[in-house]
């Protein structure tokens, strides 16, 4: 189509990204990318021999208008005619971004909340942002650098392989599940880098074998431990049955986060995707109570968004809500003009500026204290949560499929998350061998 300025500023971002052919200009496309980015941008797309088609970047629409685009088109047009590389035709129109600078700028375009949770985004920077940036004050870790190239200064297009193998393998000697993200979520933006035409270098090509085994996380509250947490993070006014602050004061216990750690427990939900976000709005009462979760990792496959509240995560619940009512004094209370106001665990220290996340994500400080006032002196990640309330549910049913719903997983997965004590199998044992009469039971033939 003849595109004209009056036709493209009147061209909505969708849900999706979208592609304008300029006619009589070979090669010239704008791309309009999907909402919530602003951005329209110039790119020259052409197919090289015996390779897929790739997308070589102009620059964006805002600052060079239709004539000057068209100008580049042709000059990218008549230098692949000549033989000579297109990629080194764009960096006469622009230098070439460094890895920390194209990073910074990418961080706006791609790390967005409609692509990504908060506590991913949290994650990519924080990994990314330690060895490329190398902002850390950790002493065991600022001493790998010397064993590292400092790579942000570098040209995207610079960047080799065998960089990234030494990355991996000096990262990996300390924490091997880091030095696996780190690979993975540096791959993510060379990939999309390679999409928008900005390198055709891919210099994080690790083979899955060559990856750091991760350890499974197999610990769990035993039911003595969980008994004396519950008894920490749960204490109500006999008379008002409303949670009783003297007890969160006198522990210095922060009590949004104690219940958030009780609500995970009860309910089994992931810590900062599902159980941390948990919106009003989400919840169900009812004769049947549930909670309705958005799209997460949980849901990704199975398609599964409802999952039914048992008594005691639903307990959690209703005091929040009787705390909150008619209480603008409540941890849990916030006007409704807040970002905070639907959000069950709000964040105390959201500000909208430096604090961005106006629910509470972080619960680790109670977590390890709560362990330690409950005489748990092992050390336990907060995940465990998740793996607590799994092995409960099997030790009181038996049944691994409903562990499985529960979880909003496979059979196979759920394995991985409810355990088995030596006392579940001794008293497996001697119902197993015992003389008593089985009944009620159809025993199979095993062909």
């Amino acid at each position: 189509m003849k595109l004209t300025d009056a036709y493209i500023n009147k061209l909505n971002h969708l849900d999706k990204d979208q592609f304008f052919k300029m006619d009589n200009v070979q090669g010239l496309v704008l791309r309009v990318y999907k909402y919530p980015s602003k951005n329209k941008t110039w790119y020259y797309q052409y197919k090289p021999k015996n390779k897929h088609s790739v997308r070589i970047k102009i620059g964006s629409y805002g600052e060079l208008g239709i004539q000057k685009a068209i100008k580049r088109a042709q000059k990218i047009s008549n230098d692949i005619f000549e033989g000579k590389d297109p990629y080194q035709t764009r960096e006469r129109f622009k230098g070439e971004l460094t890895l920390g600078e194209q990073l910074k700028d990418s961080y706006k375009s791609i790390l967005t909340n409609t692509r990504y949770s908060p506590s991913t985004i949290q994650g990519i920077k924080s990994i990314l942002g330690t060895y490329i940036f190398r902002k850390t004050n950790n002493p065991n870790i600022r001493i790998l650098f010397n064993q590292l190239d400092n790579i942000q200064h570098l040209k995207v297009s610079s960047i080799t392989n065998n960089m990234m193998r030494n990355f991996h393998q000096v990262i990996g000697s300390r924490t091997p599940t880091q030095a696996n993200r780190f690979i993975e979520y540096l791959r993510l933006f060379f990939n999309i880098w390679i999409e928008r035409g900005i390198t055709n270098n891919q210099p994080c090509k690790i083979k899955r074998r060559d990856k750091f085994e991760e350890k499974e996380y197999l610990d769990f509250l035993r039911p003595a431990e969980l008994e004396r947490v519950e008894n920490i993070l749960i204490q109500k006014d006999h008379k008002t049955g409303r949670f009783l602050t003297s007890h969160y004061k006198k522990h210095k216990l922060s009590l949004v986060a104690c219940s958030l750690i009780a609500f995970q427990i009860y309910s089994t939900r992931r810590t900062r995707s599902e159980g941390s976000k948990l919106q009003w709005p989400q919840i169900i009462f009812g004769e049947e109570p549930t909670i309705r979760l958005e799209k997460t990792k949980t849901s990704k496959k199975n398609n599964k968004l409802e999952f039914a509240m048992g008594d005691k995560e639903l307990d959690v619940i209703q005091t929040i809500q009787k705390d909150r009512l008619n209480n603008t004094d409540s941890v849990f209370y916030y006007p409704p003009h807040d970002p905070r106001f639907d959000f069950v665990f709000p964040s105390r220290v959201y500000d909208g500026k430096k604090y961005k996340i106006p629910y509470l994500v972080d619960v680790d400080k109670t977590w390890n204290k709560v362990l330690l006032l409950a005489g748990v002196k092992r050390k336990l990640k907060h995940y465990a949560t998740r793996h607590t309330g799994a092995t409960q549910i099997l030790r009181k049913t038996g049944n691994l499929k409903l562990v499985a719903d529960t979880l909003g997983i496979t059979i196979k997965q759920a394995s991985k998350y409810a355990k088995t004590m030596h006392s579940d199998v001794i008293e497996g044992k001697n119902k197993a061998f015992s003389n008593e009469p089985v009944q009620n039971k159809i025993l199979k033939e095993i062909v």
